[in-house]
């Protein structure tokens, strides 16, 4: 079996690896109903962790076009991929590490000085000034992937230097920028309707369904670092939460 190292760079060698057998599975190297190559298999192929095999063949499980069998092998189930991204979140870092396939493209940013509104979604007091920055996520080949508006205290104004294709998490980029640490972070998800602009750019169509993210990140002693508001349009992300029970030993009074 020759060996196909995967190229080093930003993006994950996991998210590398899934796209490679996608592009193998839409040639027909692998046809419907067959087997994938073992985990032990695709470590020796591509020179990678089996760790690295895993979270591969995890990416392909979310997106519907395998199973996987215990005793018999990973399931070609489907040859059609979908544009839908599927995150699984497990951690804080892998909500990070779920950005490094994507790019960010800026539409127009600027300051804005925070009303009573927008001071009471940012956590923040009445009249301080933030650098926003208005944008889309992208993946190579596939429709925008949300509509995202980013805002940073103005201690970060110097990021906008770097937002315009950034690739990966822009929060990364704040920490390698200022040496910053994210500590905390915090999420809502909510129904909307895409506007008539947001369409436009996200090439779907008004009032369309989507899913309303909001995050903040935070530093010590809750700082924000950084919050977004994104736009999905309803047929390209899914959330997916997974979760396991503490099993804390019970103490009993004797």
């Amino acid at each position: 079996m020759s060996v196909t190292p995967l190229p080093r760079g930003s993006t994950p060698q996991y998210t590398l690896l899934a796209q490679e057998l996608l592009r193998g599975i839409g040639a027909g190297d692998y046809p419907l109903g067959s087997l994938l190559p073992t985990e032990a298999e695709l470590c020796k192929r591509y020179a990678v962790s089996r760790i690295t095999a895993r979270a591969a063949v995890r990416e392909l499980q979310t997106r519907g076009l395998v199973s996987r069998h215990p005793g018999i092998g990973t399931r070609i189930e489907s040859v059609q991929t979908r544009t839908e991204f599927v995150h699984v979140s497990e951690s804080v870092d892998a909500i990070l590490q779920s950005a490094q396939a994507t790019r960010f493209k800026v539409l127009r940013q600027g300051e804005v000085v925070a009303d009573a509104a927008l001071a009471a979604e940012l956590h923040c007091a009445e009249g301080q000034s933030f650098l926003v920055a208005e944008g889309l996520r992208t993946r190579e080949g596939a429709p925008p992937q949300c509509h995202a508006r980013l805002y940073f205290p103005m201690v970060y104004s110097r990021v906008t230097e770097h937002l315009d294709g950034h690739p990966g998490s822009v929060m990364l980029l704040l920490e390698r920028l200022f040496g910053v640490r994210l500590e905390e972070m915090r999420q809502t998800i909510s129904a909307a309707n895409l506007r008539a602009a947001e369409a436009r750019v996200l090439q779907a169509k008004p009032r369309e369904a989507a899913l309303q993210t909001r995050r903040w990140h935070l530093g010590e002693n809750g700082r924000l670092h950084m919050m977004g508001v994104s736009l999905y349009p309803q047929d390209r992300y899914s959330y997916a939460l997974r979760m396991r029970r503490q099993n804390n030993a019970s103490t009993e009074e004797r």
